[in-house]
């Protein structure tokens, strides 16, 4: 049985996207062939002027009422997947008119939906169009089209309400996929699920600086006009963590970054005096610090974005098993702002990590090798 899914669209732009793409969505085994050939079954999306057209075959039939509903279904897959290349393309915002599916029996079917796609995506946090086209290969690339499109999931959500969930979510999702598939991280141990380990190996790796430009500009520009919110929302998370002396140095990944850029080193004195009550240098609570100190350094920049995500850490985990009940129920969370300006950070970072994925890097791993040839 034939499908088509027609989806209508309205963007103000003189650029007209035309475009074509196959669409994997399942790997086929002959077994009656001696060498067991494989084959790629896949559905064809053009992009025209104002429209989406997919196309496939079936061999059984299809519920066109249904097959586009469950979460894991390759027809609702394939929609998203259009539309997330199409926000990227534009980079404006997209009147989505209308979703309608086909079938060759004269059957018709309008799929409703949500705009989701109606503010404008800056720049900064667009995927390179290279990057996307891996999810529509779900098959000859399947660990890469599904980091890619968990980011794209949370990209379009986090423009409309700038939510920490959806930037963490997007920012879980790359650093899992470096620490698991990264030449230099995969064979770091065999928990790749723990965050610390995951985002501490991922942020001390040789150049990633290069990589992550935009996100340590951001995180720059937050210290600088932000320096005291940032000492406060250390200092409560000290407290509610109740965190011992001997314990600092740990929890702030001191031993991991051994941080020296000036600014963080300045907060770090401040917190332990006003928490701590103690003048540094003492080796128990940070170690190696006066010489770190005394430098001055204005370089190591990185380190901004270091703290801020262990920081990030820290509210991730808050918010998935915090408070019994909500404490922002009537009154405003008086950190919401602030909250907003690091997950953008955090969003960013992910961004950034996703168009600086190259070939070279995942070597080892494969992933970048179609299935058919590895």
């Amino acid at each position: 049985m034939n499908f088509e899914v027609i989806i209508k669209y309205n963007v103000d732009s003189n650029e007209v996207l035309e475009k074509e793409f196959n669409f994997e969505y399942y790997k086929h085994v002959n077994n009656n062939n001696e060498d067991k050939k494989e084959e790629i079954l896949s559905d064809t999306v053009v992009f025209t002027k104002d429209q989406i057209v997919i196309k496939g075959s079936r061999m059984n039939p299809i519920d066109i009422k249904n097959c586009w509903r469950t979460k894991r279904s390759n027809y609702r897959r394939c929609i998203l997947s259009s539309l997330f290349y199409l926000y990227n393309y534009y980079k404006n915002s997209i009147k989505i008119e209308s979703i309608t599916i086909f079938d060759d029996l004269e059957n018709k079917e309008t799929i409703p939906f949500i705009q989701e796609f109606d503010l404008t995506l800056p720049a900064s946090f667009s995927v390179d169009l290279s990057k996307i086209e891996y999810i529509f290969k779900t098959i000859s690339f399947p660990e890469l089209s599904e980091a890619v499109y968990r980011v794209l999931h949370n990209q379009a959500q986090f423009v409309k309400n700038k939510d920490f969930y959806f930037a963490y979510k997007s920012f879980n999702s790359m650093y899992t996929f470096y620490y698991s598939y990264h030449n230099q991280l995969m064979d770091i141990g065999d928990d790749n699920t723990a965050d610390k380990v995951a985002i501490t190996s991922l942020l001390k790796l040789p150049g990633i600086e290069s990589s992550l430009e935009e996100s340590i500009s951001l995180a720059e520009k937050f210290f600088s006009s932000k320096f005291d919110e940032m000492r406060r929302l250390i200092y409560v998370w000290l407290m509610n963590e109740n965190v011992g002396e001997t314990q600092f140095q740990g929890v702030i990944c001191d031993r991991d970054f051994h941080y020296q850029n000036k600014t963080v080193l300045k907060l770090i004195e401040q917190l332990t005096s006003s928490f701590y009550n103690i003048t540094l240098p003492k080796n128990s609570v940070i170690s190696k610090f006066t010489k770190r100190n005394n430098a001055q350094s204005d370089e190591y920049k990185i380190n901004y974005l270091q703290l801020l995500a262990i920081y990030a850490v820290y509210r991730r985990n808050k918010l998935l098993h915090g408070d019994h009940v909500d404490p922002t129920f009537l009154f405003p969370d008086v950190n919401a702002d602030i909250l907003s300006e690091i997950a953008e950070i955090i969003f960013q970072t992910s961004v950034d990590l996703v168009n600086s994925i190259n070939e070279t890097d995942f070597e080892k791993s494969k992933i970048m090798v179609a299935t058919a040839k590895r």
